[in-house]
């Protein structure tokens, strides 16, 4: 589709400009006040209704939260940067990400579309030939960085907005787009999706930028591959004890929480798939000369199928208390966010690819691509199929300069918007098909 209603080039322009606000801001799970703040304004001067806040999610659902001290000093900053003050004291608590509905003037279905909207703990290169550090829009933030896409998903998502607001006249049915905070860590679908508010849907879409070395231009209608996930802490417990003069009257927490780490990368993979661990952060310890009495991981397993990652789990728990049991020590874990897999339906693949094919800017099409990973969609796609939907999570190519969660991790920014073409047109055109 073409969209004569609307400047395209000029539309792209004032995207991008707001993709290199947001790479400049960017905020973490449950922390993103000034980016929810900003997406909120966009959707105001279009004239549409948003929810926000508390209204929007279930709050023993919202898994991972940020510490105390963490979430009042992002609070904080995103005051000092936002002009929408009002905005963002409605979120305080990390109550962030926001949901819009488009109605259309025709009757015709229910159409879900999500974005996302966090960033990554990464510290950005500040390095020449990185454009972001080069043309000025590299974060300003301490180990924040967006270096997997969100910031362009964000501006795609804006820009899907702008199209079917000036399409409204033709518009089938209504959109419910939703701007999803807690991606990263699997954290922030469970809360949207526990209110129920995406049962109506009829159709969903995802999409993700990047993840294969793709042109732009070439859209994959679906995924397959997903890898259900398991996010969770474990915490050591140990005895302090002076390490010169007593060691023997201490229990070490961090050589337990070592000998955990050692032992749960050598955990045999399964027979039945694809399965995987990860130790992402280690932290213990208080003093040079003190045994130390608490350690703690940050800890993901994986795994093709549910069942996979199941068995990834446990052996990790088990793992953890053998080594804890080694030194004396004792081990909790806290459950910090998770994903299924999921399977698109192929006949909304079907009618993806027809549509897809009219989509000005796409020149490619592939019906389906691995994934390769975990995603917290699925557990909003998983909800709308349960009710009776169907669902796809696409993928909108472009070369990758640099891995994604990567220091240099930047976007092609001609993605966006094609992003929002392929949006709209997906929702105007989905019922036709």
């Amino acid at each position: 589709m073409t969209f004569e209603r609307i400047d395209m080039a000029a539309l792209e322009k004032d995207l991008t400009r707001i993709r290199r606000d947001l790479h400049k801001h960017p905020e973490t799970a449950w922390t993103e006040y000034r980016t929810t703040a900003l997406i909120i304004s966009e959707l105001e001067k279009l004239g549409l209704p948003v929810e926000f806040g508390p209204q929007i999610h279930v709050p023993e659902k919202m898994f991972g939260m940020p510490g105390e001290a963490q979430m009042e000093a992002c609070y904080k900053r995103a005051l000092s940067e936002s002009d929408r003050p009002d905005l963002i004291e409605k979120m305080k608590g990390g109550f962030t990400g926001c949901i819009t509905e488009i109605q259309g003037a025709l009757p015709g279905p229910t159409v879900g579309i999500r974005v996302d909207i966090d960033c990554n703990d990464v510290d950005e290169a500040m390095e020449a030939g990185h454009k972001p550090y080069d043309e000025g829009f590299a974060s300003l933030h301490e180990h924040c960085m967006h270096a997997c896409g969100h910031d362009a998903h964000t501006a795609i998502g804006i820009g899907t907005a702008r199209i079917l607001c000036a399409y409204r006249d033709k518009l089938p049915g209504k959109v419910i787009l939703v701007f999803q905070p807690g991606e990263e860590g699997l954290r922030g679908a469970a809360s949207l999706t526990a209110t129920g508010r995406f049962a109506e849907c009829d159709y969903f879409f995802g999409a993700h930028v990047g993840l294969k070395n793709l042109r732009v231009g070439t859209v994959v209608a679906s995924s397959y591959g997903f890898l259900c996930s398991t996010k969770f802490d474990a915490i050591f417990h140990g005895l302090a004890a002076h390490a010169g003069a007593a060691p023997d009257m201490g229990c070490n927490a961090i050589a337990a929480a070592s000998a955990a780490v050692v032992n749960m990368l050598a955990i045999s993979r399964h027979h039945g798939g694809s399965s995987r661990i990860n130790i992402g952060t280690f932290h213990g310890g208080t003093g040079r000369n003190v045994i130390p009495d608490r350690a703690e991981l940050a800890i993901e397993t994986r795994g093709v199928t549910g069942e996979i990652n199941d068995y990834m789990e446990k052996s990790a728990i088990r793992v953890l208390e053998g080594a804890a049991a080694m030194y004396g020590c004792t081990v909790e874990t806290r459950f910090m966010g998770s994903a299924g897999s999921v399977t698109c339906d192929e006949d909304l693949v079907d009618k993806t690819v027809k549509i897809l094919s009219e989509v000005d800017g796409v020149d490619e099409i592939i019906r389906s691509a691995d994934f390769g990973g975990g995603e917290d969609v699925t557990t909003m796609m998983r909800d709308v199929q349960e009710h009776g939907g169907q669902v796809t999570e696409m993928i909108i190519g472009m070369p990758l300069l640099a891995p994604h969660h990567n220091r240099l991790f930047d976007v092609d920014e001609r993605v966006i918007g094609i992003g929002a073409r392929v949006f709209a047109s997906l929702a105007l055109e989905v019922s036709r098909m």
